[in-house]
């Protein structure tokens, strides 16, 4: 398989694992909003910020100005004497007798404003987008395209609102007052696309706040998936599918976190584990070998600091507090994965000596997991292993749920809990 159409199958696959937890996660049988959505809201809205609805309408908007359209409406002045637009009679009449101001004149001044309501919920649309952006570009995010499409969208956000146009609807709306039925009517209904555009952007946001779940998972399959490398989004599908493989031997529901940003908080919870991305608790520094003192001693000479090593994945026992399992994974632009299962071999050693002692560290290598995106076809039959050797799978092997073998072996291999103890809050 080509490496673009492997990106596809993988995007395709994440997004497919997504659709099934959304599916699992939004209905209940009592009516009431379910526990997953009520958690994942908020970050559903931030990556709405994101999502192609908006981007599409802060292009238009910003190449379109001109499309933005105000009303002519009527003003009310009292005057002296003088009479602006169309004289009231009638009122004009009625102050002066009540007034005794013989003088005063009542007149309807014609004027333009953009207090409509397809102008409101376009305020509001950009209004709000522009505040999740903000508040999405000071979490902490280690990919640089993921941090670059934030910094993007939040730049046309904030040339949008720059718009004289735009600022004298915010000057008119409120981020605390929703656009009515009637303004997302009159939106969608009008002959100017930039209202039809920011209504579908509006009907987007509340299709993802009621849980609806292929508005969430398009959404997500370009905010969440697309901005990230392929080597990312690679090991952020084999985390999720970890998930599932876990969820499914434990007989437990999968949560999901549906944000790649804190790698100190788990990514996916499953009965009794927890998956970490690029972290892991309870890991100490081991004891250098003599190769490990050499290299560091050469690094030292020219004032280098040594890279920190760390498993991609890291499953924890949060009954035991302890690691159940370490995950490495790695992406391919060839065809044969020999050498980086060497090399991914090697790194699964390294990573046990930070959990336990070698001797000691059998369970914990035959409960890891090491996967490729492809080239398994030299590779031996992982299911008749010794059980302290790492299970082995690639992508085609996910796809057709090849990691529940590996997960009902780490359950075998896990120690029970022992009742003094207390999970950890993770």
């Amino acid at each position: 398989m080509d490496r673009e159409a492997i990106d596809r199958a993988i995007s395709d696959h994440a997004a497919a694992l997504l659709m099934r937890y959304f599916a699992n996660g939004t209905t209940t049988d009592l009516g009431s909003p379910s526990v997953l959505l009520s958690r994942d809201r908020e970050l559903l809205r931030l990556h709405w910020a994101l999502s192609s609805a908006v981007l599409t309408l802060t292009n238009y908007l910003l190449s379109n100005r001109h499309e933005i359209q105000s009303i002519l409406t009527t003003t009310e002045r009292l005057e002296d004497g003088i009479v602006r637009g169309r004289l009231d009679a009638v009122a004009t009449i009625r102050h002066r007798r009540l007034s005794g101001h013989a003088s005063a004149v009542i007149s309807h001044e014609p004027s333009r404003t953009h207090a409509s309501g397809p102008n409101q919920l376009l305020g509001w649309v950009i209004g709000q987008a522009w505040s999740l952006a903000s508040r999405f570009s000071t979490l902490t995010l280690d990919s640089p395209l993921y941090q670059f499409s934030i910094n993007e969208t939040l730049q046309r956000l904030e040339q949008s609102r720059r718009l004289q146009a735009i600022q004298h609807i915010s000057n008119q709306t409120t981020l605390t007052n929703r656009p009515t039925s009637n303004s997302l009517l009159l939106a969608s209904r009008s002959r100017r696309k930039i209202y039809r555009l920011a209504a579908h952007a509006y009907q987007t946001l509340l299709a993802i706040e009621a849980g609806v779940p292929e508005a969430i998972t398009e959404m997500l399959r370009s905010t969440l998936i697309a901005p990230l490398e392929p080597w990312r989004r690679f090991e952020l599908m084999v985390c999720y599918s970890v998930a599932e493989a876990l969820a499914d031997a434990e007989g437990k529901p999968v949560h999901l976190s549906i944000f790649a940003g804190d790698t100190r908080q788990p990514i996916a919870r499953a009965g009794r584990y927890a998956i970490f991305w690029q972290w892991g608790p309870n890991r100490r520094v081991p004891a250098p070998e003599p190769s490990e003192i050499v290299t560091q001693s050469i690094l030292d000479a020219y004032g280098l600091r040594n890279a920190g090593d760390r498993p991609d994945a890291v499953v924890y026992d949060t009954d035991t507090d302890c690691v159940a399992g370490l995950v490495e994974v790695k992406y391919l632009t060839s065809e044969d994965a020999t050498d980086r299962i060497r090399s991914a071999t090697a790194q699964i050693v390294r990573y046990a000596r930070s959990y336990h002692e070698l001797i000691d560290a059998s369970a914990l290598l035959g409960s890891s997991l090491i996967v490729v995106s492809q080239g398994m076809e030299r590779i031996g039959d992982a299911d008749s292993l010794p059980a302290s050797v790492p299970y082995i799978a690639d992508f085609d092997g996910i796809r057709q749920q090849r990691l529940r073998e590996w997960a009902r072996r780490l359950q075998q291999l896990s120690p029970p809990a022992s009742p003094a103890l207390h999970s950890v809050a993770v």
